[in-house]
Parts: structure tokens; C-alpha cells; sequence
């Protein structure tokens, strides 16, 4: 959402929300804060917008202690390392069940409508139902990540679908090789620099993380090696024979 701001008596903008949510945590812009945003009746006050209340939302404890929420700190590393066990265990997921159809999947892989709908869409649904579900994807669970909202409840079901569909087309590029690549590397320079990801920051949601320990660390190489032998099984006779004409032609009819 595009928002101005009057600050120091002079009207700021246009800002993203998220730039605000930054200013906020900071102490740039306070409650108080005057807030307008395109079609709204007037200035707001920052407390009052939607986007924004929840920055400004307490906890009041028994002894009467008024704690400020703040959104949990940004792990790159255990984040994408669990997004990358995600991507391989889902694309094993399609890769198999192709398999079993008779039908390749990456066959039309240039055609972005059959991509979003054969391939994308099945991903996007599977992610939403777990993390509207249980909080976590397999990969956020083994690295002790989970998905909640600012307040600490699960999402809904629609916030978890539209979440994990801009994480799906935005941060890994809709499974397209290159805009993978460009969507990973823009969603840690934006974590490290905002403090969390694009998709998170809009919507007042986090991403909360458990101590990694030696156990965690060591199953979740265990479990990468696993999936990656997998994926390459049918294909080691080939590699092992050195035979890239063959590797090729399997790799086709797969």
C-alpha cells in the first residue's frame, strides 16, 4: 500500500507500508503519526490504519507490564535452507507423480500459463494447507522456523494461500532456473536490509525461529543428501558410465 506521512509538519511520500513498519520500529513515526493513503476520507492517525496497528499492539502481562510487539529477527541461512529442502521435496513430489502419469511436467516448461498451472499452482495449494494448518513447511519445521502473525496466532487460510503464492511467483520464480536464482538472491538482500521478506512485511506477518542445535543442523543435511540422491538415482548408471548422450535422452523421456 502506498502511504504519505506528515512528518516534522511537512507531508512525506509516496512510501510503501513496509518503509513505515521500518520507520515505526525505529521510532520515526509514532501512534500519533498522521497517515493518508489514496481514496481514504482524510488523515489517519498511524495506529488507526490496518496495515499498520499491529506494529503498535501490546501484551499486558499480569504484573501490568506493557510489552511492545516486535516482528522476530531475520535468519537468512536457516531460511533458506528451508526453503531449498521445500523446493526438492516438492519438486520431487511433481517429478514422481509425472513419472507415474506418464505425463512430463517440464516438457512445456516455456509455456508460462502451463508452468503457473501444472506446476506452480499444486505447489502453492500444498505450502498454503500446511501453513494454514500447522504454521510450517517440512523444511521449516526440521530448521525450527514457523509462520504466524505479528500477534503470534496461526494464519488463516487465505492469508497462508496468498503468502505462499507471492512466495512461489516473487522469491522463487515460479521453478524458472534464472528467476529462481534472482528471486533468492533479491529476498536476501531485502531480508537483510528490511528485516524480514517482502511478503511477510506487507501482510503483519513473521517468520519465528527456534535455537538451531548440532542435531537440527546435522538432520537437515542428512535429509538434503537423501532427497538429492533420490532425484538422482535413475539417472546413475549414466553418470557413473559417463554417458551424456544417454543422461540426455533419459532426461527427456523423464
Amino acid at each position: 500500500m502506498i502511504l504519505w506521512i506528515i512528518q516534522d509538519g511537512k507531508k512525506t511520500g509516496p512510501l510503501e507500508d513496509y518503509e513505515i513498519r521500518e520507520m515505526i520500529r525505529e521510532g520515526k513515526v509514532n501512534r500519533d503519526t498522521r497517515v493518508w493513503h489514496e481514496g481514504a476520507d482524510g488523515w489517519l492517525s498511524a495506529c488507526d490504519l490496518g496495515v499498520l496497528a499491529s506494529e503498535f499492539k501490546v501484551v499486558e502481562r499480569d504484573d501490568q507490564e506493557v510489552i511492545q510487539i516486535r516482528p522476530a529477527p531475520f535468519r537468512a541461512w536457516p531460511r533458506l535452507g528451508s526453503r531449498v529442502i521445500d523446493y526438492l521435496i516438492y519438486r520431487s513430489i511433481l517429478h514422481f507423480f509425472s513419472i507415474a502419469c506418464g505425463v512430463n511436467l517440464w516438457d512445456a516448461v516455456n509455456s508460462s500459463g502451463w508452468v503457473v498451472i501444472g506446476i506452480v499452482l499444486p505447489v502453492i495449494l500444498m505450502e498454503a494447507a500446511m501453513v494454514g494448518s500447522l504454521g510450517f513447511t517440512p523444511g521449516k519445521w526440521l530448521l525450527g522456523l514457523r509462520v504466524e502473525t505479528l500477534g503470534g496466532q496461526r494464519l488463516s487460510t487465505a492469508q497462508a494461500f496468498v503468502r505462499s503464492m507471492r512466495v512461489w511467483v516473487l522469491g522463487m520464480g515460479m521453478f524458472l532456473p534464472l528467476m529462481m536464482v534472482m528471486g533468492l538472491c533479491m529476498s536476501l538482500w531485502f531480508g537483510k536490509k528490511k528485516g524480514g521478506m517482502l511478503w511477510d512485511l506487507q501482510s503483519g506477518f513473521q517468520v519465528k525461529g527456534e535455537q538451531l542445535t548440532p542435531k537440527r543442523i546435522t538432520w537437515f543435511w542428512v535429509i538434503l543428501v537423501v532427497i538429492i540422491s533420490i532425484n538422482v538415482l535413475p539417472y546413475l548408471s549414466e553418470i557413473l558410465a559417463g554417458d551424456e548422450q544417454a543422461l540426455q535422452e533419459k532426461l527427456l523421456r523423464k
